[in-house]
């Protein structure tokens, strides 16, 4: 044992320690909660407690390591000025190599104290050695430097460490190093939303954007490379979903995969959403189709990141890599309105702040909120859509005086011009308040985080996007329920992932949660505060493991009981293991075919190959539509193939309601969506939904559709759902009324349209390729509903990151800035489009970021 490692397990034995280190943590709190009976540390006890932090900041060990930091951060709000902590905290913050923090210490406490000569020798050769590539100033901390070196010597890595790490930063500083290999691969980033495509294509072009060039690497964010034209040879990077990338493995002329990132993998162990298994499948054939690719894993606070390695049989001793330092420092509060009881939980240990803080003039959540968050910046978690805009609302009517900056006023103009005039957000905006939600169209996503990171507004309410990997770090995070959704309860690597949004590195040391319990909410599971190993093990090898009995029950077509989420599942890993029989005579076998041996369940194994060796659908169109019952997808193959006349759809130039609506119509029957679609089930609806299409296929915008919804409502009387179980018939005057039907149109156009239907129409027209061949297999409608038009160029426009709308409007408008060669794309004059739009539009600050 080394004389530090020995020094170190004696002071954690040392009842002094504690109680200065509990001190420490409690000044931090009375600082956070504005105390009335502030405590101070005696001379002795604040020499003493940087000479702890000093000694445990020489620890290779995580936890000694962040108690430093802990240490350090805590003492700042009242000794920053102080000559002796001004050179003990560069100090600790270099032996930790948190060069973040360094920066903090002297932009905001005009700190330049100089190091002991030897420290400062040390911290120079350290940020020669962890310089980041390709950049200034700008230096891995000593968690990051330990990562990237083991990452940048593996072709298979897994690794996880708290959200304040900067995982996607390290997946970016890695992809700079891969681009510049020869001979150059392509690159897939699978991101678990549409919402994180776009804001990590964007930094990618924005972060890399000379080395892209001189290496020739174009960014992608769908599956469609040949609707763009490029002179020479160029190579990929894809921003993809799951869905996307199975979409575009699905295209055999796509060029090859070499490297696949996944981003929040923890996400592959989500009980409770078959995304999980979309996932899964996705990894599962880019492996089989392009062999033993170079594979990689980021997750956060993760016990045991090599599971999802050892998923696809790819663990070996050295190529995974886990930590719980953190280069901020997180302090965890729990206020119970209710009783008027506030404690500050730290590793397991709770300090009672009753005495310390005075709360009289709280009366809810609400006055919580802006009593502690005032003049900060503060996410405030909601359990559903619905309640986040309530409570953005309420929280609103308190504030009596704000001044809006012009680029609020700019957001506020374009939301209305955009959406709707009535839309709760523009109106919101006027008050320094917004919300986040994960449908929120991109565009509008893209202004709100942009005003909260540049502290234009301060108080933004959110559901659990925050949970899919959005980058809105944070001073504060209020936690106002501890549910994902109206029933599941948040999990604790959902739960800390969440919280590990707390404290911007560079911005401030510390972040803080505060968990509320109030009038309308209970908090009923306190055990998560104690944060314990978090091992996760995938969502198809769990369900395997424990459901196999049910799992032979849908493969002999018998029902099951459970939850309709977790039938769905288990009906999807039954395809998964059907399509998987059908190939075990291979050389390659499936996951979850081993896994099956393993078990020595190989009953099932033939008693899935027994249920489609007869199909005469194609294992492919099979084995790319898992989420369809494959009797359903035989039988519409057998009648397409029986009557191949008038099977095509109509082309594109026929696109009307009533073309839209004889389709649907028509799949309604085909596909058996009154058993098969909760969404779809009733036939009525239909109609609604073939209006819908019709507007997003022949590039209605948004504000078109959402006036057209209203009006509809309005002119039909229709009863609109005001919550549970309450009902109104609409009223074109109520402006709650307007806002639902805005939510519903939105959530329509993303759920019903560019996921639901997209997949059915995919599926029809994959089939028509394999009857009629793809020269005579008409037009795909998966690829109008997915990109809101039948225009190629418009597609092209999207697919390399523009929105929607943008697309449309520099089409329509501004079309000599395009140079279109044999009907593709070929290139963007992007000066001149930044000419002709004013600053003040959506559509420049976007052309700004991703051309």
């Amino acid at each position: 044992m080394r004389l530090i490692d020995k020094l170190i397990s004696d002071i954690y034995l040392d009842d002094y320690f504690i109680q200065i280190f509990e001190k420490c943590l409690l000044s931090s709190a009375e600082y956070n909660l504005k105390s009335i009976n502030p405590s101070n540390l005696t001379n002795k006890e604040f020499i003493d407690a940087l000479r702890f932090a000093d000694i445990l900041s020489n620890s290779k060990e995580p936890n000694s390591r962040n108690k430093a930091y802990q240490i350090i951060t805590s003492l700042n709000h009242n000794y920053s000025n102080n000559p002796t902590y001004r050179t003990i905290s560069k100090a600790v913050f270099s032996m930790l190599g948190n060069y973040p923090a360094i920066n903090f210490l002297e932009i905001k406490n005009d700190n330049f104290a100089e190091l002991p000569l030897l420290r400062d020798f040390e911290s120079d050769s350290k940020k020669i050695i962890q310089k980041v590539p390709d950049t200034e100033n700008t230096f891995f901390t000593d968690s990051q430097y330990e990562l990237f070196s083991k990452l940048s010597n593996s072709i298979e890595f897994s690794f996880s460490g708290p959200t304040s790490m900067g995982k996607s930063f390290l997946i970016k500083s890695f992809i700079k190093k891969v681009i510049k290999n020869s001979p150059p691969e392509n690159i897939v980033i699978i991101v678990p939303t549409r919402a994180l495509i776009n804001q990590f294509s964007i930094d990618l072009k924005s972060e890399l954007s000379e080395l892209l060039e001189f290496y020739k690497y174009k960014v992608f964010i769908n599956s469609n490379v040949s609707d763009i034209l490029t002179e020479g040879k160029f190579n990929y990077i894809f921003v993809l979903t799951p869905e996307r990338l199975i979409s575009y493995l699905s295209q055999d002329d796509n060029p090859p995969i070499g490297f696949l990132f996944l981003d929040e993998a923890h996400k592959f162990a989500n009980n409770n959403d078959s995304r999980s298994i979309t996932t899964y499948t996705a990894i599962e054939k880019v492996q089989k189709k392009y062999g033993n690719i170079k594979l990689y894993f980021s997750s956060p606070n993760v016990s045991n990141p090599e599971i999802f390695l050892k998923l696809f049989g790819r663990e070996t001793l050295n190529n995974f890599y886990k930590t719980d330092e953190s280069p901020v420092s997180q302090n965890l509060y729990f206020i119970d309105l209710t009783n008027q009881n506030f404690e500050l939980h730290s590793n397991g240990n709770i300090i009672n702040l009753n005495d310390k803080v005075d709360f009289s003039e709280v009366q809810d959540e609400i006055d919580l909120i802006e009593f502690i968050g005032i003049n900060k910046n503060n996410l405030i978690y909601c359990n559903s859509k619905r309640k986040t805009i309530e409570k953005a609302n309420e929280f609103a009517l308190k504030i009596r005086e704000f001044a809006p900056t012009n680029n609020i006023l700019k957001a506020v103009q374009s939301i209305k011009d955009y959406i709707h005039p009535d839309y709760y957000l523009a109106e919101l905006l006027m008050k320094g308040v917004a919300y986040h939600y994960g449908k929120l169209p991109q565009l509008i996503r893209n202004l709100i985080e942009d005003l909260y990171k540049t502290e234009e507004i301060r108080n933004v309410f959110c559901t659990s996007t925050l949970l899919e990997g959005v980058n809105m770090p944070t001073q504060n995070i209020f936690i106002l329920d501890n549910r994902n959704g109206s029933k599941s309860k948040l999990q604790p690597i959902d739960f800390w992932n969440l919280s590990g949004r707390a404290g911007r590195l560079s911005k401030e040391l510390e972040g803080n949660i505060f968990c509320v319990q109030y009038d309308n909410f209970v908090w009923d599971n306190k055990e998560i505060f104690k944060k314990e190993k978090i091992d996760l093990n995938p969502t198809i090898l769990n369900k395997v493991d424990r459901n196999l009995q049910k799992i032979e029950k849908l493969l002999n077509d018998k029902d099951i009981s459970g939850t309709e989420t977790e039938k769905e599942i288990l009906r999807y890993i039954a395809n998964i293991i059907k399509v998987d029989s059908l190939e075990t005579n291979s050389n390659y076998k499936s996951p979850i075919i081993s896994k099956l041996i393993e078990k020595n369940k190989t009953k099932i194994i033939e008693l899935a190959n027994s249920k489609t060796k007869d199909y005469e659908i194609p294992s492919f169109i099979l084995k790319f539509n898992q989420t369809i019952d494959f009797e359903i997808q035989n039988n519409v193959y057998l009648k397409l193939k029986k009557s191949k006349g008038k099977i095509t759809l109509p082309p594109s130039s026929q696109i009307n309601y009533n073309t839209c609506l004889e389709v649907l119509e028509n799949f309604y029957k085909l596909y058996s969506w009154e058993k098969a679609e909760t969404r779809l089930k009733k036939i009525n609806s239909l109609k609604y939904y073939a209006v819908l299409m019709n507007q997003w296929i022949n590039g209605f915008t948004l504000n078109q559709i959402i006036n057209q919804a209203i009006n509809w409502n309005y002119d039909n009387n229709n009863t609109i759902k005001i919550s549970y179980d309450e009902f109104e018939t609409f009223d074109k005057k109520n402006k709650k009324h307007i806002n639902i039907v805005i939510e519903n149109t939105i959530d329509d156009i993303e759920y019903i349209l560019r996921f639901l239907l997209e997949k059915y129409f995919n599926h029809y027209y994959q089939i028509l390729v394999k009857i009629l061949g793809e020269e005579n297999a008409g037009e795909n409608w998966a690829t109008l509903l997915e990109y809101g038009t039948q225009n190629r160029i418009i597609i092209a426009l999207q697919n390399i990151g523009l929105s929607r709308n943008t697309a449309i409007k520099i089409y329509q408008n501004h079309r000599d800035a395009l140079i279109i060669i044999e009907g593709k794309l070929s290139a963007i004059n992007k000066i001149k489009l930044l000419t002709v739009y004013k600053k003040e539009t959506l559509e420049y600050e976007e052309i700004r970021k991703v051309l």
